[in-house]
């Protein structure tokens, strides 16, 4: 049995949230795209098969855990739901926008069009190719957010921004065996004072979760209000600040501005 996406005013009716009413969206769609039915629904989520044709229809609204429930039947994550029915409702109103005449400034215009007769469904399907492409994507890599923070080998920087200009993909497995992701950035670094360990312009990555001192590692930190990469050493029982291809030390004393941001782990190539 397939139901028809509803028409009705029933899609403004329940809904408390915008992020049900995507939800449904997506529900309503995907169940009529992949020719569910309301008996196999109902048996994998756990209800009666009349609660889930008001659900389908716009009549009721179903709590959190019913809805990962519903997204798990099509093999999505709440989240990704979410995502491809605001997509699909922001695609609708922006093709009634163009009927009416009365196309506003769009910031971006949807990346799939709604048909004029119901679900388009191969924008639908693109959709859901594009979703589980990340998905295997992301099974084999985690993405690390590149920062437009830089880190010098020389002189020192004072460019600490923590927004992300991109993202960098790397092995999942390697990355784990390295450390959390969810502490990981990667900067650029300038200057050739850690040459050849690491060049001039290499991307560096850092893990923020390991800041405690480790003899002779390379570090991402701040001395004295810039921005290194240097390496950490021990002089004297004093810490000191050294580079690879410059003989000049720098002992850290009490009153400097002294912080280890992260350890460096990787720049091309994975550092001892």
């Amino acid at each position: 049995m397939t139901h028809p996406v509803p028409t009705s005013d029933h899609e403004n009716g329940p809904f408390r949230t915008g992020e049900e009413q995507y939800f449904w969206k997506a529900l309503a769609e995907l169940a009529t795209m992949e020719n569910a039915s309301q008996g196999a629904l109902a048996a994998f989520v756990g209800v009666s098969q009349g609660y889930v044709s008001k659900i389908l229809a716009g009549k009721q609204t179903p709590k959190p855990a019913l809805r990962r429930r519903f997204a798990a039947f099509f093999k999505l994550s709440y989240e990704e739901m979410v995502a491809l029915g605001r997509d699909r409702v922001e695609a609708a109103d922006y093709h009634q926008e163009e009927l009416a005449g009365s196309r506003r400034c769009q910031v971006r215009e949807p990346l799939y069009s709604a048909g004029t007769n119901g679900p388009d469904h191969a924008a639908l399907r693109t959709m859901l190719r594009d979703i589980r492409a990340r998905e295997a994507h992301q099974l084999y890599y985690t993405e690390v957010p590149l920062r437009e923070a830089t880190g010098s080998m020389g002189g020192g920087s004072t460019e600490t921004g923590s927004r992300a200009l991109s993202y960098l993909s790397f092995r999942t497995e390697w990355i784990r065996s390295k450390g959390n992701p969810e502490n990981m950035t990667v900067i650029r670094a300038f200057g050739d004072s850690m040459d050849p360990t690491i060049i001039d312009g290499s991307v560096v990555l850092i893990d923020e979760g390991r800041r405690q001192f480790v003899r002779n590692k390379i570090y991402y930190l701040r001395y004295n209000g810039q921005m290194y990469i240097k390496r950490l050493v021990e002089r004297d029982g004093q810490l000191a600040i050294v580079s690879d291809n410059d003989p000049n030390i720098y002992l850290v004393s009490d009153a400097d501005d002294f912080e280890i941001i992260g350890r460096c782990i990787w720049a091309a190539r994975e550092l001892d």
